[in-house]
């Protein structure tokens, strides 16, 4: 019965993510009841799963809770809209520590790419050239590259995911450098009138998906 559960659980976390994924596309909004069905189908992912209302569910809750005010801050400086971060904050319900970060990295690097090319698509359009990066974007894509070849060498990554607080600190330390080169590129874009409406949605449905793709395999395996 817990099996079975647990498979309708994923997979109707996994098609709410794509028909929330597919109307931000398409309108840039997220109804707010596919936002609470994923938040109220979590307590049942939590008891599908075995875990005990102290600490385990408190626990999870008090995650959820910070991804939601850290995100729910982004949504006040207008950076994100107020589905996207209902749907991150929802989302991160279900996930543990180590998925949530995987997803949260997958989501700013999709989100991103995203992001560059509408504002690329919207730069070529209105005739702008190319564009010249300033000395602040610069000395961030170097020392992001910097990170990427440090990284790169023979045994950093497997010796880094052996010691979790420096691979967390590492990961949010590449999610800040990425964030950084984006508003430094959004504030130039801006600056020429250029303000896309990124469906962030998208980003966040994808980056759940691949986060799930594990779980739901293991689910049919």
């Amino acid at each position: 019965m817990g099996d079975f559960t647990a498979t309708f659980l994923l997979g109707a976390l996994a098609l709410l993510l794509v028909s929330a994924g597919i109307e931000d596309a398409r309108s840039r909004e997220i109804a707010n009841w596919k936002n609470i069905a994923i938040a109220l189908l979590a307590p049942l992912w939590w008891w599908a799963n075995g875990l005990a209302l102290w600490p385990d569910m408190a626990i999870q809750f008090g995650i959820a809770a910070i991804v939601f005010a850290f995100f729910a801050g982004a949504f006040a400086i207008g950076q994100m809209g107020g589905g996207d971060v209902k749907l991150i904050g929802a989302l991160a319900l279900w996930l543990p520590v180590t998925p949530l970060v995987s997803m949260m990295m997958t989501m700013a690097l999709v989100g991103g790419g995203l992001t560059l090319l509408m504002v690329a698509e919207q730069w070529v359009r209105r005739g702008h050239g190319m564009p010249r990066p300033g000395k602040g974007a610069i000395a961030v894509l170097l020392a992001l590259a910097a990170a990427g070849v440090a990284l790169a060498q023979p045994g950093t990554l497997l010796w880094l995911r052996g010691e979790p607080v420096l691979w967390l600190l590492t990961i949010l330390a590449l999610l800040c450098g990425i964030a950084l080169l984006l508003l430094l590129m959004l504030g130039s874009a801006r600056r020429r009138g250029i303000l896309p409406e990124v469906p962030y949605g998208v980003a966040i449905a994808i980056a759940g998906l691949l986060v799930l793709r594990e779980p739901l395999l293991n689910q049919f395996g």
